[in-house]
């Protein structure tokens, strides 16, 4: 038979219920309703269905799966999993038959008690190839009313809807993948799952929602991660003022936790430990979205939210000791720029150190970064080229989500009077006409620290990526030559970018990713910092790993066409990392950049392709290779067949291959 489900019906349901209303059944309203149901008459509530919103989760491998990336693939399957379960077997012969056929196939675990960990070795034992996307919070097994193990969805993009529910060995099951695949109009329909099929494993529900809800709980924890952006003035769009507001764009706060895409923290949870993490946890996302499927009841109490202050002043720290204001530059409403290069004199009389820093666009809309340095004032802005701001001491990065720098206690970063500030900006272009002046607002110790900070990068300016690979991955390492202290890590890519991690390889060989961002975000950039620094013996390495997706997938990709290269603007790509850390103890020329070192590290660490801590000559560029090999061969003392760091510096110096254009 079939049955009808009402939007307005279930809204009223809904409504009449309130607070403590069953997730699943709210969901409905949450997420949007799909119409006519195709229902088997011994399972009537299989019926009840839902759309298929957008969700972001991680697998057993630590990647992120999207749902709606998924858009142009002709249906994706989706099956309750849990480890150990014979029954989710199946999903892999399946996979074996539709995948050659585009549809993508993942697996989805909200087990409390299994850890990603867990599930990678259950996976490994059983030889399960599929990704297992791991529910931690239960939210998306809950808005999809995913109820048993081997319970299986097809969803159709495009519509977003879920046009099949059911056991995965049931006839509807292929006949709903062979239609999609045909380009037919599916109608919904569910199957009931076996008597015998396990449920799977949910997380208690919240219990008892209070009156005071909202005022106890609620409202302090938008103040803590969200309300320092969303408030008057502030750089959201929106200002959460009130519980009327947070109650209007409660469903965008839903679908926003589902995707991760707020609040910005895009860093894996699972590895390393960080200062200022914006992240819920899950007790709160369930605890948010659970009251926001209730009705985002107001109840009863004071309202936090009322109590939080408009942004009176750009400065987060409080009004600089020193401001720097660089010239008004005019942005076309179109175009592409050329990377700008400002000088302003220190108007410092004597030396300094500064301990925070924050970067303040005039009009952030049109920064794409800002890389703030220091050096001898003999330069001047149009002498400095696209390299400069590497060689030069670094106070910090500006990127969206990046715009203040406190730094590292007992650190500094050393201005001498007499300098002069230059800053590297990049301006883009957003269909209208502007000006920016961007400033930046120095903080000064009062006494001079211990260790001197330190910002060096990782670069791999040979990349490549192949027109449409969806999955691409490009890497490169900085190497420590003396003992270090490493503070936090500064992943950066463009509109290709997809993911990105830094290892550690220590002198013992031993490996450990320190960072992983495995949804990588462009709008969102950070250094990461540490709650514990790292220490980093001599011979270390700092291993930088991204994958980009050059593929129609990516909606954000200028160009899949294209192979795509090394370069400043936003349409090309980069690979590049921040460190900022400190030498375990301080040197007497710390103060400086020693750009012999710097480029001979830089250039080891994208030469050395195989990451063996030496360069070989057929690593070198091939279109000097041959010039190169008899300096090449001298050079390798030892009779390695390559160049570890101390000979590949001389040969880079006696080849006279230092040079800051490379970069």
């Amino acid at each position: 038979m079939s049955i009808q489900l009402s939007f307005i019906k279930v809204l009223a349901t809904v409504t009449s219920r309130a607070v403590g209303a069953p997730l699943a059944l709210v969901a409905i309203v949450a997420t949007g309703l799909v119409g006519t149901v195709t229902a088997s008459d011994s399972d009537p509530a299989a019926a009840m269905t839902v759309r298929a919103s957008d969700f972001t989760l991680i697998d057993q491998h630590g990647k992120a799966f999207s749902l709606h990336y998924h858009e142009q693939a002709p249906a994706i399957v989706l099956m309750g999993h849990r480890n150990g379960s014979a029954a989710v077997d199946v999903a892999d012969e399946l996979s074996e038959r539709w995948a050659a056929q585009g549809v993508v196939f993942a697996l989805v675990n909200a087990a409390p008690t299994e850890s990603r960990a867990d599930i990678l070795a259950d996976a490994r034992q059983r030889g399960l190839e599929l990704p297992v996307l791991k529910d931690d919070a239960g939210l998306v097994t809950e808005t999809l009313a995913l109820n048993h193990v081997a319970e299986t969805l097809v969803i159709e993009p495009g519509r977003w809807q879920i046009v099949y529910r059911g056991p995965a060995d049931h006839a509807a099951f292929g006949a709903t993948l062979q239609s999609l695949l045909d380009g037919e109009r599916v109608e919904a329909t569910a199957q009931a799952m076996p008597a015998d099929a396990e449920q799977l494993p949910r997380r208690a529900a919240i219990a008892n929602m209070s009156e005071t809800l909202y005022s106890d709980t609620i409202a302090p924890l938008l103040v803590e991660k969200c309300a320092d952006c969303h408030r008057p003035g502030g750089i959201g769009p929106w200002a959460m003022t009130n519980h009327a507001m947070i109650q209007g764009f409660s469903p965008m706060i839903r679908e926003t936790i589902l995707t991760k895409r707020m609040p910005p923290w895009h860093a894996d949870p699972e590895i390393g430990e960080f200062l200022h993490d914006l992240s819920l946890d899950v007790d709160e996302a369930r605890q948010l979205v659970s009251w926001i499927d209730a009705g985002a009841p107001r109840g009863t109490g004071e309202d936090p939210l009322m109590a939080v202050a408009a942004q009176d002043t750009q400065w987060e720290l409080g009004e600089p000791d020193l401001v720097v204001t660089l010239p008004t530059f005019d942005i076309p409403a179109t175009g592409t720029l050329d990377y700008q290069f400002f000088e302003v004199k220190n108007p410092l009389e004597h030396d300094v150190w500064v301990r925070a820093v924050q970067i303040a666009p005039g009009d952030r809309q049109v920064v794409h970064h800002a890389i703030a340095t220091f050096g001898d004032s003999s330069n001047t802005a149009g002498q400095s080229d696209s390299g400069e701001s590497l060689f030069q001491p670094q106070l910090m990065t500006f990127v969206p989500g990046n715009e203040t720098y406190i730094y590292p206690e007992n650190t500094g970063v050393y201005v001498p009077a007499g300098t002069s500030f230059y800053t590297q900006m990049h301006y883009t272009t957003y269909g209208k006409a502007t000006s920016d002046q961007t400033q930046i607002g120095l903080y000064f110790s009062d006494e001079a620290p211990e260790h001197v900070l330190q910002h060096f990068s990782i670069l791999n300016p040979e990349l490549r990526i192949p027109q449409g690979a969806a999955e691409h991955e490009e890497a490169a390492y900085y190497q420590f030559q003396r003992d270090a202290v490493i503070y936090s890590l500064f992943p950066h890519a463009h509109y290709r970018g997809r993911a990105s991690e830094f290892a550690i390889r220590y002198p013992d060989g031993r490996e450990e990713v320190v960072l992983s961002v495995p949804n990588y975000d462009f709008n969102w950039q950070r250094y990461f910092q540490f709650k514990e620094p790292i220490e980093a013996p001599a011979g270390t390495f700092v291993i930088h790993r991204t994958v980009y997706d050059n593929s129609t997938a990516n909606l954000s990709n200028p160009d899949p066409s294209v192979d795509v290269r090394f370069g400043e603007q936003t349409w090309e790509e980069m690979l590049y990392g921040g460190i900022s850390f400190r030498y375990a103890e301080p040197g007497e020329n710390d103060f400086e950049v020693n750009e012999d070192d710097y480029l001979a590290a830089l250039a080891m660490g994208f030469m050395d392709v195989n990451m063996d801590g030496k360069v070989a000559l057929d690593e070198m560029p091939e279109r000097s290779r041959q010039a190169l090999a008899l300096p090449f061969t001298i050079m390798d003392r030892n009779k390695t067949m390559g160049l570890e760091f101390p000979e590949f510096r001389e040969f880079m110096v006696q080849s006279n291959m230092m040079s800051r254009d490379a970069f």
